[in-house]
């Protein structure tokens, strides 16, 4: 049996967050024995906790604004000499086979697995555009410290190679994969449509996802504001999560954008909820409007799971699981008026969203299972033996 240590760079129920849960308990036990090192308590910490998985809190060297500040770079060597301790005293006695890095944020992984010679996988979540140094320094940092790279989509594996083409034979394309925790509550569902202030007769749009800079919210705001100047108001439109911690401007300017919008009285934003499903049966149409191209897009996934056909921007990760037709509609990246088009299509039309729906669900299931997931990080976790 092999011991594989996951490192991870936030304790949230995000993408990458919901992402390494469902390996971590989909991984044969009989062949993978699962060690998670988290930097602080939440969600997920609960979660593993809930469910057995063995797991440790550490601080961890996380690459981020502060980190890329004059101050955070002169504090780095403290830094990761308290990591480093952390994880020794935490694995003290422990023989680690596999150190998998999850998301490329974190960098106590790759220096821990370089320090005590260990088979090291960077299991790549990102897609990193600008600035041009950080997106090469990643891809050179990727090539010296990692055995073996998982990435998230093709796209994210493009990005990387365009530095560093040689990359390529490190590298595995792994989709994500996702199950539903539970199935469908019709009458919950409606009951929240209702606690919501939703009528029957009346379309739900909903954006699940971080508050920052790239989520595209800003953009469903305009897009609402043209659809409510051509007369469509029986859309609703609700956005549900947070910003990144220390980051609580983007709540701030986004609750301020829709207080002084035309759309406000069809508009709601609510904090990140851990009931997703009832909030993917309760809407109608799922929109992720990224304005910078997606690694992946669990959000899609999961509406597609759900049976909601999904309005997604047409760039990065999105494009490879929303089909234009079958279980979607792309639209071009950061405009408005093409987002509203998209979402008047669907909102005027019952029978397309819910054949679109049906479409979308059976792709899930076909190619993105968690069963499929699992697999292809279990292959190369096989390198490891060789």
């Amino acid at each position: 049996m092999l011991n594989v240590l996951f490192i991870h760079q936030a304790a949230d129920m995000y993408g990458s967050d919901k992402v390494l849960l469902s390996l971590v308990l989909g991984l044969d036990r009989s062949l993978y024995n699962p060690i998670v090192i988290l930097p602080s308590d939440g969600p997920l910490r609960t979660a593993l906790k809930e469910r057995g998985i063995r797991h440790y809190v550490v601080p961890l060297v996380r690459i981020g604004r502060t980190t890329l500040s004059l101050k955070g770079f002169m504090a780095l060597p403290l830094m990761t000499w308290r990591s480093m301790q952390g994880l020794n005293r935490a694995l003290k006695g422990e023989r680690i086979d596999i150190v998998h890095s999850n998301t490329l944020g974190v960098l106590s992984g790759a220096i821990w697995a370089w320090l005590m010679g260990i088979f090291h996988v960077w299991h790549v979540h990102e897609i990193i555009e600008r600035p041009l140094a950080v997106r090469r320094g990643f891809a050179w940092v990727l090539k010296l410290f990692a055995n073996r790279v998982i990435c998230n989509s093709h796209a994210s594996t493009r990005y990387l190679l365009q530095d560093v083409p040689t990359l390529k034979k490190k590298i595995a394309v792994v989709w994500n994969g996702i199950a539903r925790e539970q199935p469908a509550d019709l009458k919950k569902a409606a009951a929240y449509r209702n606690e919501i202030g939703v009528k029957d007769d009346e379309v739900l749009i909903v954006l699940l996802g971080r508050i920052n800079r790239w989520k595209g919210q800003s953009l469903l705001v305009e897009a609402a504001e043209h659809l409510k100047t051509r007369g469509k108001n029986h859309i609703r439109y609700l956005i549900v999560g947070g910003p990144p911690e220390g980051q609580v401007h983007f709540m701030q300017s986004l609750e301020t954008r829709v207080t002084e919008s035309s759309a406000r009285d069809i508009m709601s934003i609510l904090p990140f909820t851990s009931d997703i499903w009832t909030l993917w049966d309760a809407c109608d149409i799922a929109v992720v409007p990224s304005t910078e191209p997606e690694p992946f897009g669990m959000v899609a996934l999961e509406a597609m799971v759900s049976g909601k056909p999904v309005v997604a921007a047409d760039h990065g990760g999105l494009a490879e699981i929303v089909v234009p037709g079958k279980t979607g509609l792309l639209f071009t990246p950061g405009d408005s008026n093409d987002l509203a088009d998209a979402i008047e299509t669907l909102a005027t039309d019952q029978s397309l969203r819910e054949e679109l729906g049906r479409s979308g669900k059976l792709l899930a299931a076909e190619s993105f299972s968690v069963a499929s997931y699992v697999a292809g990080v279990s292959s190369v976790y096989d390198r490891a033996k060789k």
